[in-house]
């Protein structure tokens, strides 16, 4: 199955502007993308409508990780993802140029995280992206995998740009 996100830059502009503002003592910032998800012949696209940041309050102290949120944050997103039938992505900042990719921490997370998401709505797929300063990288889970599998990027705006699709691993 072939997963494509269409995304505008402005609204990657927006999450970006969001994830860099500072914390009082997590090292990174994280939110909830939503998308609204339609079948075509080649597989599956999502149409972003609403990015969810975590609230400053909903973050843990933890030096061991850039940033830890308590399980209220969970609960939200996925209300909204149950509430409005949508596919969740957790979305999170690689402060640099370049071609993102997950960390080992990042496929860890997200390999305990995801599934609570497909088992609550398993209509729909979800998933992570990590965004850099100028690309991103996404996967997403699904009902019947155990494994992720990499969702195709389209940038759009005044030109169209393609990434995190010929490059990156999958969670």
């Amino acid at each position: 199955m072939n997963v494509r996100l269409r995304i505008t830059r402005k609204a990657i502009e927006r999450m970006l502007a969001d994830l860099q503002r500072p914390h009082e003592f997590a090292y990174e910032r994280v939110g909830f993308m939503f998308c609204k998800q339609s079948e075509i012949p080649s597989g599956i696209l999502l149409l972003p409508y609403r990015y969810q940041p975590i609230a400053d309050e909903q973050y843990i102290a933890d030096e061991t990780v850039g940033a830890r949120f308590d399980s209220s944050s969970i609960r939200e997103a996925m209300q909204i993802a149950l509430t409005d039938g949508s596919s969740a992505l957790h979305v999170h900042l690689h402060c640099h140029k370049g071609i993102p990719a997950f960390s080992g921490t990042d496929r860890r997370e997200m390999q305990s995280l995801m599934p609570c998401f497909v088992n609550m709505r398993p209509d729909r797929v979800h998933g992570a992206l990590v965004l850099s300063l100028n690309s991103a990288a996404g996967a997403v889970w699904s009902t019947g995998r155990t494994d992720s599998q990499r969702i195709r990027i389209t940038l759009i705006g005044p030109t169209m740009k393609f990434f995190g699709w010929l490059h990156g691993n999958p969670i």
